[in-house]
């Protein structure tokens, strides 16, 4: 038996779901959002940092994976999922600045609508971003990354020992002092993406949830459709690929070309629940740490090429559990209450893969956004749904195109039979 609607879209994560509920706000277009949970959603996995001038700079996991890379800058990184130069800071370009930050300016009302309209509460918390500077590198990493941003001069600020003791007096006294991002704060993030289901679910999305897409259907060189394993045949004039890190198998199937989006896989850690210890979010050259609503702190994160894998390892844990501990010395005598890994999906060049592929109709990229799921989900949304819907855009995606990489040209596919 076969269904119809305006847009498809595969992948029920934060971005597929941001995704639906923007378009759901239209009324007009018949919407299916379909999901298969698979170990490692990113999601669930994610510190739910907005971290918009952090990330952007290299911070959060980012600098964990600069400060390992450095240690070790005679080893080949090939066939990484994502590529790095370990000789300077990370810093992305200034579109991805503008994406992030235009992002992550859409919170505080996001979280009203969200809440008054579907009652529904993501745990917005302003809370900014310390980057904790222990030693002269920590401090030249900080200076480069100050002078990279200019323009945002008014969002950084730097605080000394004594300052840094002030905001945060759990910080230990190894600390010299640290370069706080203002404008940087934090929501739960299986929150945002249940906020945006549900939001999406009320507006009259339907919902198909572990489904599995098992095939795309064409007519000529038009996307028209998806076949599942357990719901059968979806017909559509739009498909949106959602799929995180499984997002290169979708695109082949539609398009028969496989965009460059790998898993990254990140390792994480959390405490029991806490008195509050953290005044804002914290980012070492060793892990971050988010202390939640609830009490519980979240440290994160390793970056690792090790595919779908999902099983957590000692050395990475301990590592960084010192890391949170050098930190935090309090936190030495904290039970942990859980560990888990994510699969983040990683591009070449750390940008997300939005919009259209040359060739091929009906099909639209919304993922590749590696460690910025949650803080850009916001924008990507809106963005989908004004490509759907042939409207202006807030900014320019082109950087953000799949045909920024070398791609082999599109096969020709046989015309599925519609049921």
């Amino acid at each position: 038996m076969s269904k119809y609607y305006d847009v498809v879209i595969a992948g029920g994560g934060v971005i597929g779901a941001s995704c639906a509920y923007q378009l759901s706000k239209r009324k007009n277009l018949k919407i299916a959002l379909i999901d298969a949970k698979r170990p490692g959603n990113a999601t669930r996995a994610s510190a739910g940092g907005l971290w918009a001038i952090g990330e952007s700079v290299g911070l959060g996991c980012g600098v964990i994976f600069f400060r390992m890379m450095s240690s070790n800058r005679k080893r080949e990184a090939q066939g990484s999922a994502v590529a790095v130069d370990s000789s300077t800071p990370h810093i992305l370009p200034d579109s991805f600045f503008d994406f992030a930050l235009q992002s992550n300016a859409m919170y505080p009302e996001l979280h009203r609508e969200l809440q008054e309209n579907h009652g529904m509460d993501f745990k917005f918390e302003k809370t900014g971003l310390k980057f904790v500077i222990y030693d002269d590198e920590d401090r030249l990493y900080a200076e480069h990354i100050v002078a990279c941003i200019p323009h945002l001069s008014d969002q950084v600020r730097w605080l000394d020992q004594a300052a840094l003791r002030e905001a945060e007096p759990s910080v230990s006294h190894e600390a010299r002092g640290a370069l706080e991002f203002l404008c940087d704060h934090q929501v739960s993030p299986f929150r945002l993406a249940d906020a945006y289901t549900e939001g999406a679910r009320q507006n009259g999305v339907d919902m198909y949830f572990n489904t599995n897409v098992t095939g795309v259907l064409h007519k000529g060189t038009r996307v028209s459709g998806v076949q599942t394993a357990e719901a059968g045949l979806f017909n559509c004039d739009t498909l949106i690929n959602a799929a995180g890190a499984w997002a290169a198998d979708l695109s082949l199937m539609a398009t028969g070309v496989s965009i460059p989006v790998k898993p990254v896989k990140g390792q994480i850690l959390l405490t029991e629940r806490m008195p509050k210890l953290l005044q804002g979010c914290l980012t070492t050259s060793d892990c971050y740490l988010a202390q939640k609503d609830n009490g519980e702190i979240l440290i994160g994160s390793t970056t690792e090429d090790k595919g779908f894998d999902v099983t957590t390892t000692y050395p990475e844990i301990a590592g960084l559990v010192q890391g949170a501990v050098r930190c935090i010395p309090e936190l030495a005598d904290v039970n942990l209450k859980r560990t888990w890994a994510g699969l983040r999906p990683g591009s070449p060049d750390e940008l997300p893969i939005l919009g259209p592929m040359a060739g091929v109709d009906g099909y639209l990229n919304a993922c590749g956004h590696f460690r910025t799921g949650i803080l850009t989900s916001a924008i990507t949304g809106v963005l989908l749904d004004k490509l759907v819907n042939n409207e202006p855009l807030p900014l320019d995606i082109t950087p953000f195109l799949a045909d920024r990489f070398e791609a082999s040209p599109v096969v020709e596919k046989p015309q599925a039979e519609l049921a």
